[in-house]
């Protein structure tokens, strides 16, 4: 039965049920002297209030089928876009689901997806549920040679064949159902603490709509196991979890600190009005922040450490940026800034990587080379050209044209050197910051002093 059919026929029974819901209304009538005072709701007004629920339903659904026939020529036209392969659509034609398994493994790309041509080629099957569940009950093993001689995970074409028979809504029947459900129980077994696994068992509860046959809690279980991937809120909502084991689910991503997962569920499993994720956006971007920081104190502040620093940043407030595109979320985040601070962050970080590329390719003083020292043998630069430093973005640097400048490695600068020091990492990883003494090396360059602990850090 399709879509428009289950309306109409749902519609066509609201005067059978109004009339049993009279039944009961009178039933209740009878026992008046039992309820409470307050209640004085007449049947006329219970009866005026379904009638203009009727005629409003009728109405959309006469608009409904007048849009019907546009909606399914454009699908139509979209179809006749699609080019199969006249073998794709000879394996389809044949209900050959292992030579279709082959077919698929030896020309797979991940460049180009070939979900649109699978999903026209399926139609040409006469039973298209039998052929998959044919191309998966053939394979004997999860990986298998590709043409390319390489090792291909067979669990990728069944993923791709089972949501290419959920989006043609295929007919499942009794016979079918039955082989689905005794081939999703084998492949439970297998799951353990493997995700893919889990991806793959869930498809095939989907399409052969065999929820009803396990525990929502299990269920809901290997939804959060596959939270992370792209299909997770689409099986979630197709398998019919129901809105308590959603609830229960998003809690237990919070409780995780899965903040972006959360909140891509609360979405798009209808969940948005009942957890509020827009705090909890702002409160993820603002925890990015401190984790980099944690990294980078934790490794005695060193370059390296830096490094990693700004690349968990920058992929945390990445993945924030698209919940907020995704969600048209713009306006809420103006205050954060977020991608004037990944920039800030990524230039920052190339900046670092040019002076640390210079310095290592700087060719050493020659021998006898004189230059001016001060009191403490620290070497001065030659010109005040060279002492000019600026801060940008709250980067210390040196001037493009004078990178590599020797300062003494064992000793902090002195009062001979006239530029204006500055944490180099003030303005990224902290608030504020005051002059600081910096050491700097040719390999490293500007790094703070050993067990120097600047105020501005948590401590």
């Amino acid at each position: 039965m399709t879509a428009t059919e289950t309306i109409a026929a749902a519609i066509y029974q609201i005067d059978e049920k109004k009339a049993q819901l009279k039944k009961a209304f009178d039933d209740l009538q009878a026992h008046y002297s039992l309820l409470s005072p307050s209640f004085s709701l007449s049947w006329s007004e219970i009866d005026s209030h379904f009638s203009s629920l009727q005629s409003s339903l009728s109405n959309r659904f006469c608009l409904l089928q007048s849009t019907a026939p546009l909606a399914e020529a454009e699908a139509e036209e979209e179809e006749e876009e699609t080019v199969v392969d006249s073998e794709l659509r000879t394996l389809c034609e044949k209900m050959d689901g292992v030579g279709l398994s082959k077919y698929l493994i030896d020309r797979w790309d991940d460049d180009a997806p070939l979900n649109l041509e699978v999903t026209a080629a399926i139609r040409y099957s006469s039973d298209p549920a039998s052929m998959v569940l044919d191309a998966i009950e053939g394979s004997k093993q999860n990986h298998t040679p590709s043409s390319l001689g390489t090792s291909f995970d067979v669990r990728r074409v069944f993923v791709l064949l089972m949501e290419a028979l959920i989006e043609i809504n295929a007919d499942i029947t009794f016979d079918m159902s039955k082989r689905a459900k005794k081939l999703a129980y084998g492949w439970k077994s297998k799951i353990d603490i493997k995700p893919f696994e889990a991806l793959g068992f869930l498809h095939l509860v989907a399409a052969f709509e065999i929820g009803s046959e396990f525990s929502s809690a299990e269920l809901c279980d290997y939804v959060f196991m596959i939270a992370k991937y792209k299909q997770a809120t689409w099986l979630c909502n197709k398998i019919g979890l129901g809105s308590v084991r959603v609830r229960k689910l998003i809690k237990k991503l919070l409780d995780s600190g899965k903040s972006i997962l959360a909140v891509k569920f609360m979405y798009e499993c209808g969940m948005s009005d009942e957890f509020k994720p827009i705090p909890v956006l702002r409160s993820y971007i603002k925890d990015s922040r401190e984790a980099a920081l944690r990294v980078f104190k934790e490794d005695n502040y060193s370059i390296k450490s830096q490094n990693e620093a700004i690349d968990k940043e920058v992929a945390a407030l990445k993945a924030a940026i698209k919940i907020i595109k995704d969600q048209n979320l713009e306006s809420e985040f103006t205050q954060e800034k977020v991608e004037e601070r990944i920039e800030e962050l990524e230039k920052f970080k190339a900046l670092r990587k040019r002076d640390t590329t210079n310095s290592s390719q700087q060719e050493p003083q020659k021998k006898g080379k004189k230059r001016t020292r001060d009191c403490n043998g620290t070497q001065v630069p030659a010109s005040s050209s060279q002492q000019q430093f600026y801060r940008q973005e709250g980067v210390l640097m040196t001037e493009p044209s004078h990178h590599g400048l020797q300062l003494n490695s064992f000793g902090p600068m002195n009062s001979a050197f006239t530029g204006v020091v500055v944490n180099p990492l003030a303005g990224l990883f902290g608030s504020a910051a005051t002059p600081q003494s910096l050491y700097y090396t040719p390999q490293n360059g500007f790094v703070l002093p050993p067990q120097f602990h600047p105020h501005y850090y948590p401590r």
